[in-house]
């Protein structure tokens, strides 16, 4: 027996056509849970052998993907670089009222 991440030829399981034809259908993405990384349907159906996977007894990680809107993406995007911008002010600020003086370490 071939280990599936070295079975190219694998078929594509139900659920990860489904997933795909989904967001094809909705103009959408899919998003990993997990790695909060988005994938076009052509990057995902380029790269699910990598992604999804299917344990004994017929159990996969599926419920790790969602279909979203590719706005959902910009819009969490835009809240990371807010909230970056954010505590980077704060530390400017700390800094500004600390009197200390800082040299470069050799």
């Amino acid at each position: 027996m071939v280990p599936a991440w070295l079975d190219k030829k694998r078929e594509i399981p139900s659920d990860v056509r489904a997933l795909i034809n989904l967001a094809r259908e909705n103009n959408c993405w899919i998003y990993h849970i997990r790695t909060r990384i988005f994938y076009t349907p052509d990057e995902f159906m380029s790269q699910w052998t990598l992604l999804y996977t299917e344990g004994m007894k017929g159990l996969s990680n599926n419920k790790e993907f969602a279909v979203k809107s590719p706005y959902v993406a910009i819009k969490q995007r835009a809240e990371w670089i807010n909230k970056a911008n954010e505590e980077l002010q704060a530390i400017l600020a700390k800094l500004e009222s600390y009197e200390a003086e800082f040299k470069p370490q050799k």
